[in-house]
């Protein structure tokens, strides 16, 4: 399997090996150093010794051993469909699409070749993070698919999630209006608040309810559609969402906890949020059209430990 990684600028100046020890944890100096003598690791399209010292945006290029395919959570539902549109109420654990070791384990390779009966020209309308879950809309032709991501860019879709967060937020209601953009001289690829570069982003909040002494369930409403940007707001205000590892942690316990997490203990697995509604109109019937998608089942465990915790 090809694998390229772009060097961001934290690792600027160190050599090849180190840059894929610190940077990919999966393998040890030793594992990375035998690829590079078996002449599957490049610097810039040529072939390296691991000694060539690296810059900001030089593209190393690996060559992987096949890996299995892994095991992903299949077990999502079909909350609405006709002759257009497709909806899917998806699990925590399953990409929507992906390459490499995931090119056949995501949600749209599944719905097109492997469900019964199949959705051969399905093509996504809005994508969610692997491990977030709700609804995610699908069109059947190019034409549907045009005019919803249209409405989408226009903001007249209305997406509304649900988030368990540490502390509570005061006010209990409110507004975050932060810009984002890539995080600078991060080891991993993350989004950040950049007040001087960054794209506007807005998100519309308020408390369900409290959970315990230590969480708050969440009522999330974004206005723009940036990458990550209810984790990252959330984190930027002091309120990050349970369970979320990239935007609670620093890069180092980062790229440890993914290539070694830890086994799983009937805690919260990822981060709790779950888009359980959207609204827009229908791209050939003109008319209003509501989508719910129930909280996922480990979201729901995890606010009834909260509420147990609050009692004991």
């Amino acid at each position: 399997m090809n694998v390229d990684s772009k060097v961001p600028a934290a690792f600027a100046g160190t050599s090849v090996l180190e840059y894929l020890t610190k940077r990919f944890t999966y393998l040890t100096a030793a594992g990375w150093q035998s690829l590079i003598d078996a002449g599957q690791v490049t610097c810039q399209g040529k072939c390296s010794d691991g000694t060539q010292i690296v810059q900001r945006g030089d593209i190393i290029g690996c060559v992987l051993p096949a890996h299995e395919a892994p095991e992903v959570n299949l077990d999502y539902a079909i909350v609405y469909e006709d002759d257009w549109l497709l909806a899917i109420n998806k699990p925590p654990g399953l990409r929507v699409h992906s390459g490499g070791k995931f090119v056949n384990a995501n949600l749209v390779y599944h719905l097109r070749h492997v469900h019964q009966p199949p959705y051969p020209g399905v093509d996504l309308v809005n994508r969610l993070d692997a491990d977030t879950s709700g609804l995610v809309l699908l069109a059947k032709d190019k034409t549907v698919l045009s005019t919803v991501m249209q409405q989408f860019r226009d903001g007249t879709v209305i997406k509304h999630y649900l988030a368990v967060v540490s502390g509570r937020p005061v006010p209990a209601e409110g507004i975050i209006d932060l810009p984002i953009g890539p995080a600078k001289e991060a080891l991993v690829p993350r989004f950040a608040i950049d007040r001087e570069q960054g794209k506007a982003a807005v998100t519309r909040y308020r408390i369900v309810r409290p959970l315990g002494n230590d969480f708050t369930l969440l009522s999330l409403t974004p206005e723009t559609g940036r990458t990550h940007q209810l984790r990252v707001h959330l984190a930027a205000i002091g309120h990050p969402i349970a369970g979320d590892a990239l935007y609670r942690m620093n890069d180092a316990d980062y790229l440890a906890h993914r290539h070694n997490p830890p086994p799983p203990d009937g805690s919260l697995q990822r981060q709790a949020l779950h888009s359980d509604q959207l609204q827009f109109k229908h791209p050939v019937k003109q008319t209003s059209v509501t989508l719910n998608a129930p909280l996922a089942s480990d979201i729901e465990q995890f606010i009834e430990q909260c509420g147990k915790q609050d009692e004991g």
